[in-house]
Formats: C-alpha cells, structure tokens, sequence
C-alpha cells in the first residue's frame, strides 16, 4: 500500500525570462523556482495536485534507485524539500555518489 503524503506548497508568480532562469539548471517540480546546480536538489516521486488543491508526493521507490532519477522522479529545491518526510525524498548527491555508475 503506497502512503501518499498531501502538502500545500505555495506556487509563486515568477518571470521566467529573469536572469535566474537563465542560469537555471533545473525547476523545482513543487513551487517552480529555479535552482542552479542539480547536486543542491533532493528526488521526489510528485503526482501532481488532489482535488483540494495539496500537492502529492509518494515514497521513494526503492527498487528504482539504480535507474536515473530522471526517468522516475522530480527534482525539487531545499527550500521545498525541508517540508517533506525523509521517506519521500533522496538527495541527488546521494543517488550520484551510490548509484550513478548503473544509469546509462
């Protein structure tokens, strides 16, 4: 049984032609600000927003840790990830250093 954890996260009105898109490595998944550098960002498993408007964010698969996180899950800044349960989020300097020498 998949333990979904249900969060508000507040999504700001950004420009994204701003300088800090340019410079953007990646978007956090739950609010959408840019973040510079992937290795600052955890891994999160987001499907999306319920119907009461709370973001969804499921476990961390662990059979899916060999595989790049690209292919199962979202990257989301610290500022976001502070507010998620250990149990549902990996950094990515954890999965790199563990697992990077399996993805293709």
């Amino acid at each position: 049984m998949v333990n979904p954890f249900r969060i508000h996260i507040e999504r700001k009105e950004l420009n994204p032609y701003s300088r800090s898109f340019y410079d953007a490595d990646v978007e956090c998944r739950a609010c959408g600000r840019p973040i510079k550098n992937r290795d600052t960002c955890s891994v999160v498993v987001h499907r999306g927003r319920d119907a009461s408007g709370l973001d969804v964010f499921l476990p961390i698969p662990e059979e899916e840790l060999p595989n790049d996180p690209v292919e199962w899950g979202s990257f989301v800044g610290p500022h976001c990830a502070k507010k998620l349960p250990k149990t549902h989020k990996v950094t990515y300097k954890r999965l790199f250093k563990n697992h990077s020498d399996t993805w293709c």
